[in-house]
């Protein structure tokens, strides 16, 4: 049986928060990769998406236009609904994730093992405006579902304008 649970949808600024987040696990990962290479300067941007690469989780994802709304999917394997963040702008998604450390602590000899926490983080620039106050999302079967009506077009306002020129 599937399961749909609602996901909150977060300000922009706590999702920001969340983002700086990650941000700083990449930069401080990038910099390893800087000390291991002996400082050699001139491999920055190899050096942040490789950081990229192991530290965040690849987001399978699908976004869809149909009539009056647009469903954006992601595949988010790993994470639990409380995990996730999705915030919604005009016309911008943003889904960020991290999962909390496991620790495996088994009796014998050294069998302690930590799995690192996942991370995900995915900005979906959107084709048309959305309606924010009635943007829903669900979570089901490791599956983020975003539903986003789009925004209705701004009414055209005839104006009657009464010039007078004077001669």
């Amino acid at each position: 049986m599937t399961h749909h649970t609602d996901l909150n949808l977060v300000s922009v600024h706590e999702l920001f928060e969340h983002t700086q987040d990650v941000y700083n696990l990449i930069a401080r990962r990038a910099f390893e990769i800087f000390e291991s290479r002996g400082h050699t300067h001139g491999n920055d941007r190899e050096d942040w998406f490789r950081a990229e690469s192991e530290l965040l989780t690849p987001v399978k994802f699908h976004l869809s236009v149909s009539g009056e709304q647009l469903t954006a999917r992601a595949e988010v394997p790993g994470f639990s609904r409380e995990e996730i963040k999705i915030s919604v702008e005009p016309r911008r998604l943003s889904i960020s994730g991290k999962t909390k450390l496991h620790e495996n602590h088994q009796s014998g000899k050294h069998a302690h093992s930590v799995k690192p926490a996942q991370l995900m983080f995915r900005v979906i620039d959107l084709p048309t405006e959305v309606n924010l106050s009635k943007a829903r999302a669900t979570f089901s079967d490791d599956t983020i579902e975003v539903v986003m009506p789009k925004a209705a077009p701004a009414k055209s306002v005839r104006v009657e304008t009464n010039l007078a020129l004077s001669a």
